[in-house]
């Protein structure tokens, strides 16, 4: 079984306009394309139904994804066009929709008033299996005390921390979402099952080295696609291995950030999966190597434990 436990759906009120602004900004830049032709394909990232969501995971032969809602309370105006109500009923219809493909998590900004009280009504309203949390939009440290009242609630109800840590786009900040911030944290809660998102990229072997020391935090590879770009042995499959040898392959998650790069079509989901189900000879020939199983655990039997699925 494949599982992707990083998704999200997007449309043009979720975020907003405020934020597809700052995204197509940084995205053209990147990309070396002006902004009114990146602005022209960001129809093909939106999906609230899940439809399209399910299709490239078809494409890929991903079984089951994860929904991370997010819980904008606070940037760039986005609790106006779309209340975090509103948001959670949109993402449970399209599980509704989907029973078999997809997994639903919860949001919350842990300033938002009585936050820990949303997170359990969310487990009796839309059965949320997760929380995810991200410090760049909710501009908090991961381990300020109003993320505690969270956690602890998280923690009574069985949920996992789904967390954003790594850089984020403009005009977020970035520097709320250092790893070193979940460490007290996995400490305080050695229930709590904590994925660090994105390995901290950047920061991935700071994430590395919290999981190593932590049994109750894990990682995920989501948005790692364009390491396989160029040079994949030194961008990708080294870190990868480094990952594994210092986490351990049981709390290695396979994850895509999608729909982030679905119109790339050298990193749609079929290539991001065959990255780990086939890698080039030339990875072999540095002397890196992976066995199926590590692959198949990352792949989706970590995720299958961790969500008792």
């Amino acid at each position: 079984m494949i599982i992707d436990t990083h998704t999200h759906l997007w449309s043009k009120e979720i975020p907003s306009d405020d934020y597809w602004v700052g995204f197509v900004k940084i995205s053209a830049k990147l990309a070396g394309r002006p902004e009114e032709k990146v602005r022209e394909r960001l129809p093909g990232w939106w999906d609230l139904s899940g439809d399209l969501l399910v299709q490239d995971m078809d494409e890929a032969e991903i079984d089951k994804s994860v929904l991370l809602p997010i819980d904008w309370y606070g940037f760039a105006g986005t609790e106006e066009s779309v209340s975090l109500d509103r948001q959670h009923r949109i993402f449970a219809e399209a599980v509704n929709r989907h029973p078999e493909r997809l997994i639903l998590f919860g949001a919350v900004n842990p300033k938002r008033p009585a936050a820990a009280q949303f997170v359990e009504r969310a487990v009796k309203e839309w059965a949320i299996k997760g929380l995810k949390m991200h410090p760049c939009y909710g501009q908090f440290y991961p381990n300020e005390p109003e993320c505690y009242l969270v956690y602890e609630k998280a923690q009574e109800l069985g949920l996992v921390i789904s967390m954003h840590t790594g850089h984020e786009i403009y005009p977020a900040k970035s520097k709320y979402a250092q790893p070193i911030y979940l460490d007290e944290v996995a400490v305080d809660f050695p229930d709590l099952r904590i994925i660090l998102d994105h390995v901290g990229n950047p920061y991935w072997l700071e994430a590395a080295s919290i999981a190593n020391n932590k049994p109750n935090v894990y990682v995920d590879l989501a948005w790692w696609q364009p390491k396989i770009l160029g040079n994949s042995v030194e961008n990708f499959y080294k870190p990868l291995r480094t990952i594994i040898d210092t986490v351990g392959v049981s709390r290695v998650l396979f994850g895509s950030d999608w729909p982030a790069l679905r119109q790339v079509s050298r990193l749609r989901g079929k290539v991001w999966v065959d990255a780990f189900k086939n890698p080039p000879e030339v990875v072999k020939e540095a002397g890196i190597e992976f066995t199926e199983q590590e692959m198949n655990a990352i792949l989706g039997d970590n995720a299958a434990k961790l969500l008792a699925l």
